[in-house]
């Protein structure tokens, strides 16, 4: 996708309707560099998600995977798609966007962690724990210090009915991350549920106590 065409595909937007869209849009089009443009077009993306015109956000980013042919790019805008996807609730569609992204090998290791632990996450959502856990699991093996992928894998293991090893995951996830009020939830939930993990596993309370901790994760699910 040379400049030239991205620029027209920027000018093709409508007039912005806030100044702030005006300075962002302005910004895009007078971009210099590809790199340059898919920044900018990532913050248009993220403006036009925070003021609710999903439609803008998803006409730039389907554009752009079309024309654009650098994969580390396109499987930022299926994760983008993804996320938006999810917010939405259309799970089925936000599980496509992160395995179309995972299949374009993203090079970060922090975009794979989250591609993994939202696959996981989806496929929970969905009642695949089995599958769900196999990559929450891929995750951890990424990243052993994030608590999103753990809280995940609790929900896989306990969707499976392995009550002892989600209170694991669980403890896990709010041992890495104190902030992580989803996994204390979880957590309480389980052993309100089943009593006798505290008698069973003493373990599984011991993070209620341990001293809240700044959480060292992505804000996604």
């Amino acid at each position: 996708m040379s400049i030239s065409d991205k620029k027209t595909t920027a000018l093709a937007l409508p007039e912005p309707a806030q100044d702030t869209e005006g300075l962002l849009l302005a910004r895009l089009k007078s971009s210099k560099t590809d790199e340059d443009y898919f920044r900018w077009m990532l913050f248009v993306v993220g403006f036009y998600r925070g003021i609710n015109k999903i439609d803008s956000a998803l006409q730039l980013l389907e554009g752009y995977i079309r024309a654009n042919k650098n994969a580390e790019q396109a499987a930022h805008c299926h994760l983008a798609l993804g996320q938006i996807a999810t917010d939405e609730r259309k799970l089925d569609v936000a599980l496509k966007h992160f395995t179309e992204a995972l299949a374009l090998a993203p090079k970060k290791p922090k975009v794979s962690y989250v591609l993994h632990n939202n696959i996981g996450y989806c496929l929970n959502a969905l009642g695949r724990f089995v599958e769900g856990e196999k990559y929450c699991r891929a995750a951890i093996e990424m990243d052993w210090l994030r608590a999103s992928a753990y809280r995940n894998l609790g929900v896989s293991l306990q969707g499976q009915g392995n009550i002892v090893g989600a209170a694991w995951a669980l403890n896990e996830a709010v041992k890495a991350g104190g902030a992580d009020v989803r996994a204390r939830q979880l957590l309480d939930k389980l052993i309100t549920a089943h009593p006798s993990i505290a008698i069973q596993c003493p373990w599984a309370t011991e993070s209620f106590s341990a001293a809240a901790k700044p959480a060292l994760d992505f804000p996604m699910m």
